[in-house]
């Protein structure tokens, strides 16, 4: 079974208008304001059961940020497994996003190195990017059982700074591009395996929410668009369901791949 492990992560991830790019977009709080709500983020520790069909809980997942032992440096991560069954029918699945960013004089985050992995049937399979702002390059390199297969450079374009996905969250939530409210949207670069991107992440009203019986009215819904070879889906379309402590409660992650509709809800 192919899991998405990430539903959290954008819970990731990541006024009514339509705003410009993230790269042009000045941080709407100031520096004191955003690190405020980063310090309130720090060492929380989200957990979540994941499901799918008429199964609740075929796997968990933990989402948290912590610092660095390095000054400035913060590093996120986003872990899952499957659990009972599920594991035996997988392969004991599992998967690990890790970033590490470092925090920018306006109080945002700015990615440094990013790597995702999969392992499956002892398999494990890892990407690597890592971010040189000097140089305006990004260097992309992929590992088989813990031997490189390939590399390259993506060059950085403009003057835009690219944003992984779980940098992108924390951004987000620390109010960086914006109020997280109905109407909002944000645009933000990215790099994937084809190169330069974007996280597309809008705030829509309850009216408009997907899977009512799933998403309570009196949550604040957020759908965001990611490359689909991260989630494996066929449109790269998650839901958030953020609660009135603007927890990320609940989400779904549509189409994944052999799958369907895979939710997570998180644990008291």
């Amino acid at each position: 079974m192919r899991f998405i492990f990430l539903l959290l992560s954008l819970t990731l991830i990541l006024p009514a208008i339509s705003l410009p790019s993230v790269e042009e977009v000045p941080v709407t709080s100031s520096g004191q304001d955003v690190q405020t709500r980063i310090g309130s983020l720090l060492d929380s520790k989200y957990e979540y059961d994941l499901g799918f069909l008429w199964l609740d809980q075929v796997a968990v997942a933990t989402f948290k940020l912590q610092k660095s032992t390095k000054p400035g440096l913060y590093i996120a991560s986003l872990s899952a497994k499957t659990v009972g069954i599920a594991a035996k029918l997988t392969g004991n699945r599992k998967q690990q996003y890790v970033s590490m960013m470092k925090m920018m004089p306006d109080g945002s985050f700015r990615s440094v190195r990013h790597t995702s992995q999969k392992e499956k049937g002892g398999v494990n399979r890892t990407k690597v990017y890592v971010y040189d702002y000097d140089k305006r390059e990004v260097l992309q390199q992929y590992f088989k059982k813990n031997k490189l297969v390939s590399e390259k450079i993506l060059k950085i374009e403009g003057e835009s700074f690219p944003s992984d996905i779980l940098t992108t969250y924390f951004n987000l939530a620390a109010g960086v591009y914006g109020p997280m409210e109905v109407g909002a949207h944000y645009e933000v670069p990215t790099f994937s395996k084809k190169g330069v991107g974007n996280i597309y992440i809008d705030f829509i009203s309850s009216s408009e929410r997907p899977k009512k019986s799933f998403f309570a009215d009196d949550l604040l819904i957020c759908q965001v668009q990611v490359d689909q070879d991260v989630f494996d889906t066929k449109n790269g379309i998650i839901y958030i369901g953020y609660d009135a402590k603007m927890n990320p409660a609940r989400g779904i992650v549509t189409n994944i791949i052999g799958m369907g509709d895979v939710r997570g809800v998180m644990k008291n």
